[in-house]
């Protein structure tokens, strides 16, 4: 997980990077082996991270009553994932805007990263908005580390 992401938390999501170092420590931030993707949305807040050593995929999420979720699944449990991208392009290596993963009970998990700037301003930020792109590409490389579809 990158230090910017650290950063990012420390503003609207204070509440959820405490939940994440206190069940990771610091190391979630610091570490290589982690990677991560958060993503706001009108009544949760949610840090999806990948553990790539131990092969695993854990969602936190919190809504507005502070009430904390947390999910860890195996990575072995999803069987498949689908990159969603808006004009993609080689040659500017697009980015995707959403990643949709099929666990085997045939539940879907949805991650969209861009929903965070419909309810956060700072999201907006061109400086931000490019740390959000980075740091979800890598949570997807991550994820792809662990898999085997």
């Amino acid at each position: 997980m990158s230090t910017a992401l650290r950063e990012r938390l420390t503003s609207s999501m204070e509440n959820l990077r405490t939940v994440a170092s206190l069940e990771f420590t610091d190391e979630v931030f610091e570490s290589d082996n982690y990677r991560s993707a958060e993503v706001l949305t009108e009544d949760l807040q949610s840090l999806f991270i990948v553990n790539i050593r131990e092969r695993t995929l854990t969602i936190l999420t919190m809504n507005e009553e502070m009430e904390v979720t947390k999910e860890t699944l195996f990575t072995d449990k999803i069987i498949s994932m689908k990159e969603l991208f808006n004009e993609y392009s080689l040659n500017q290596n697009t980015p995707p805007w959403k990643l949709e993963l099929v666990l085997l009970d045939g539940r879907t998990i949805e991650v969209e990263p861009g929903l965070s700037k419909l309810h956060d301003e700072s999201y907006k930020d061109p400086e931000i908005a490019g740390e959000v792109a980075e740091d979800f590409e890598n949570f997807i490389a991550g994820l792809k580390n662990t898999l085997i579809l």
